[in-house]
């Protein structure tokens, strides 16, 4: 991604942020590609030169406490209607009205909020594993352990408690490399046994696990390019997304929501990865049967929690002819 297409601007919570941007061509759309934990716009590098060269245009933030963006270590910061309002104030400024909004992992989560609080800056909705995400104040990931395990058969989000506790994100920096081997596993069953247990994300960290990378990431520039920004920016911010959500932030602007602000509309697609061990499929599918009431194209690929880059032909293709069969939305 090339960083002369990078800008900052700063948002009405006084906050600095870092985005790529590229004008589209034409009459092409905007796409917004919100990217999750812990990649920073750097993620979407399979996708904008893709959709860069067909004209279309692009905005690709690094979300807050990633890459040139600021790094606050409040968790009350990582509200998710203070999050979609800064997207918002990224498109004012560059005189945006409406984008269709592409997400990952906590950029699906994202994307979610700004459907919520700002739907009409959102033409039409791609989800990428992590599907969308309602704004149910009782159900939190970190804490409901005992529900999660009788519903799935194992403990699938155990690694966010690790995450949470005051300590992580010095071990995390300290030990980076395994850090990265475990978040991007060579094999996709590593995470079912060692994320995905009690205490296994801890120990594998602490005792300095490492192993090959797998095979979509280089280790001269993808893993160099991730380090860097991990290790330059440090891990404290980042990790106040899963914070926000186990001090439960978010209740008091969620419980202003009306039951239909919850209902999506606009053209939704969900890309399921079937070799994704703690994003399962069917999580997003329940949840989308319930609250997706407009056009719903759903599509599944054979990789990991990280098909955007091991896949990323295969998923370009998908989104490219989703959005050319959009011919009842104005884009």
């Amino acid at each position: 991604m090339d960083q002369g297409n990078y800008k900052q601007t700063r948002t009405k919570r006084g906050l600095t942020y870092s985005y790529y941007f590229s004008p589209p061509a034409s009459s092409k759309p905007i796409l917004f590609f919100s990217h999750g934990f812990p990649s920073a716009s750097f993620l979407w590098r399979k996708q904008v030169p893709f959709f860069q060269q067909l004209g279309y245009g692009l905005i690709v933030p690094d979300h807050l406490g990633y890459g040139g963006t600021d790094k606050p270590t409040d968790p009350k910061l990582y509200v998710g209607r203070g999050l979609a309002e800064d997207m918002v104030d990224i498109l004012d400024a560059e005189g945006v009205a409406q984008v269709v909004a592409i997400g990952h992992d906590w950029g699906s989560y994202l994307m979610s909020r700004m459907l919520h609080y700002c739907s009409h800056r959102v033409s039409a909705c791609a989800f990428f594993a992590v599907g969308y995400i309602p704004a149910e104040g009782a159900v939190n990931l970190i804490t409901w352990t005992e529900q999660i395990k009788n519903a799935f058969g194992y403990d699938l989000f155990a690694y966010q408690r690790f995450f949470v506790e005051p300590d992580a994100p010095a071990l995390i920096e300290r030990n980076i490399d395994s850090f990265i081997n475990l978040i991007y596993p060579e094999t996709p069953e590593l995470w079912k046994k060692d994320v995905s247990v009690d205490g296994g994300a801890r120990a594998w960290i602490e005792g300095n696990t490492t192993t090959s990378l797998p095979s979509y990431m280089t280790p001269e520039q993808d893993k160099e390019v991730l380090r860097k920004s991990l290790l330059s920016g440090g891990l404290s911010a980042p990790l106040c997304w899963y914070k926000a959500q186990m001090e439960e932030a978010n209740l008091e602007e969620d419980a202003k929501l009306s039951p239909s602000a919850q209902d999506i509309a606009q053209p939704f697609l969900y890309v399921a990865f079937n070799k994704d061990y703690v994003v399962l499929p069917i999580m997003g599918d329940t949840i989308h049967d319930k609250y997706v009431k407009g056009p719903m194209t759903r599509k599944e690929i054979d990789g990991d929690h990280w098909g955007v880059m091991s896949h990323a032909a295969e998923l370009n293709e998908i989104l490219l002819e989703w959005m050319g069969n959009l011919t009842s939305v104005k884009l």
